[in-house]
């Protein structure tokens, strides 16, 4: 690998690692959707570093360098989908329960208006007597 190549991916992966975990720091990027950035920028130094390790692994699977990287990306893009359908899955079911529990919840409220609305109103109590001073 000719060596701008090396250092243009050396700063791609630092610049991808130092992004991510700015982003952690100030809790605009939550830690479990964090993880697939962070290996993919440790994937990149390592790459950068162990060229090497893109062809031997090409050889061991006996594939060419380019259709190994584009497994790579293909590999990479189908985790993130997965990833974030799972999680819009779990949000959609925290959605709906949260749904149904606002509408019983509104149920309840009309429910003790009525209620409140049809009560006659209350017997105004006797006021308890002084007791007589005695002078």
């Amino acid at each position: 690998m000719i060596w701008t190549q090396t250092i243009v991916l050396l700063l791609l992966g630092a610049l991808l690692l130092g992004l991510t975990l700015e982003l952690i720091r100030k809790r605009r990027l939550r830690e479990e959707y964090a993880v697939l950035w962070v290996c993919t920028g440790l994937m990149i130094l390592v790459f950068a570093i162990m060229p090497g390790a893109i062809l031997s692994a090409a050889e061991w699977l006996h594939l060419d360098r380019g259709v190994l990287m584009t497994f790579l990306c293909f590999v990479f893009l189908a985790a993130i989908v997965l990833h974030y359908s799972v999680v819009l899955s779990r949000q959609a079911g925290r959605e709906k329960a949260l749904s149904q529990e606002l509408a019983l919840m509104k149920d309840e409220i009309d429910r003790l208006r009525g209620e409140i609305r049809e009560a006659p109103p209350p017997a105004p109590e006797a006021k308890p007597k002084p007791p007589a001073l005695r002078t």
